[in-house]
């Protein structure tokens, strides 16, 4: 046994009795003089010991020297995030060997088999990782003292990442956690990086994925808030702000919110919601809480009848369409004054049997089917006015959603197709 290398801490000795090179270590201050074995060379591989807590050995096939990813004095991978995930985050209970070398990765019972140029990939990855956090982290801190301290003789500087870091990170579990402004945003950037192309197609193409894949994302947020909306079952207040934000986005029939309360109409109560749709012609919206009771129980004629808060609304509701079909003229003309601008011209606005759409209350309270029949029978027998349950509007935001992932996932599948060598 002989020394070969010595450092402050340690003193690292090879011995090759047996015929196996064996390379060891000894800790200065053990007054023991323990040694303890690294690794040794073995039938052409080296065996290399490891303290995780399932993984106990790693073999590194054909190998003439120890790669340099691995420490050579006996504590692991050199990269401590691997180092660290395989000795303590690794937990399958039947596997406790590694082995590094040139054949595909592939698991072999008790041991994971492990391909090295997918290993060198993978450690210079997180390597590029780690320096594009420490250049963001100290452009971060560089960009804070230029806004708290605009004296001090610096320019802001843009958060960037390499490519292939920002490529490693456009995942699908990426899109579930964008908004619909972080998508936008996305989508500005992606518009602009289309311009190197010199064939149009091809940014007709790619814009009108994007475009699909917005608003999937956009409908994705929107079922959740209102989910969370529907079983808080707040102010009419709060559902006015949700409806206001986003109905032009999940009801691709409306182009146009007016605001009503500008306009010189000679009424002081006004609809929740005017909407105009792609023909130019109006609905009023009326929203009210989704714990409204709907319907009651007539005793002595054995028959249900609108709740006292339904009957409510249809009176309001049915006052602004009658009002709207006896000013329609003067309406129209008011919408297009009010919404003309110096660049473009009022709003054309078709006034001729106008809609009211209610949006109320719960299916849940249509329990029983003699419910179901009479809310049916009642709310087909109103003229121009609608009925729509919120937990209804929340399925077919459901459907509309589906129905556009599953368009999606056609298209990939046809561009995959068609992307198949003949």
């Amino acid at each position: 046994m002989k020394e070969f290398k010595n450092t402050e801490k340690l003193i690292l000795y090879e011995d090759s009795e047996g015929g196996n090179l064996k390379i060891l270590r000894e800790r200065k201050e053990d007054e023991q003089k323990e040694k303890v074995l690294i690794y040794q060379y073995l039938d052409g591989n080296i065996q290399y010991g490891f303290e995780g807590e399932k993984i106990k050995e790693i073999i590194i096939e054909e190998a003439d020297e120890l790669p340099s990813f691995f420490s050579q004095y006996g504590f692991g991978f050199s990269e401590k995030t691997v180092n660290n995930f395989f000795r303590y985050s690794f937990d399958h209970p039947e596997v406790d060997t590694l082995i590094i070398g040139g054949l595909p990765s592939i698991r072999e019972g008790n041991k994971l088999r492990i391909n090295i140029d997918e290993l060198e990939k993978l450690i210079t990855s997180i390597n590029q990782e780690q320096r594009g956090c420490n250049e963001t982290k100290k452009t971060l801190v560089k960009n804070m003292i230029v806004d708290i301290f605009p004296e001090v003789n610096f320019d802001r500087a843009s958060v960037n990442s390499s490519k292939d870091m920002v490529l490693r990170n456009l995942n699908d579990k990426l899109i579930e956690k964008l908004t619909a402004e972080e998508v936008q945003q996305l989508g500005e950037f992606y518009v602009k990086a289309t311009r190197k192309f010199k064939a149009g197609h091809i940014i007709k193409k790619i814009n009108a994925g994007l475009i699909k894949n917005a608003q999937m994302l956009s409908l994705q947020e929107i079922v959740l808030k209102y989910e969370k909306l529907l079983n808080d079952n707040p102010a009419e207040s709060e559902w006015q702000k949700f409806f206001d934000e986003y109905i032009t986005l999940f009801d691709s029939r409306y182009v146009h919110k007016v605001n009503y309360k500008n306009i010189a109409t000679g009424i002081t109560k006004y609809p929740d919601l005017v909407l105009v749709d792609i023909y130019g012609y109006i609905d009023f919206y009326e929203l009210k809480k989704s714990g409204t009771e709907l319907i009651q129980f007539d005793k002595s004629h054995k028959s249900w009848f609108w709740s006292r808060d339904v009957s409510m609304v249809i009176s309001q509701v049915s006052d602004y369409l009658q009002k709207a079909k006896e000013n329609a003229l003067s309406y129209a003309k008011a919408i297009k004054d009010e919404t003309e601008t110096e660049t473009e011209p009022g709003l054309e606005v078709n006034i001729i049997n106008p809609r009211a759409i209610i949006v109320i209350g719960h299916t849940k309270e249509l329990n029983t089917d003699k419910k179901r029949n009479q809310f049916k029978n009642l709310r087909e027998s109103l003229k121009d006015i609608e009925f729509v349950l919120y937990d209804e509007l929340l399925e077919r935001l459901k459907n509309l959603l589906d129905s556009i992932k599953i368009e999606n996932e056609h298209k990939q599948a046809s561009v995959a197709q068609l992307q198949k060598p003949a």
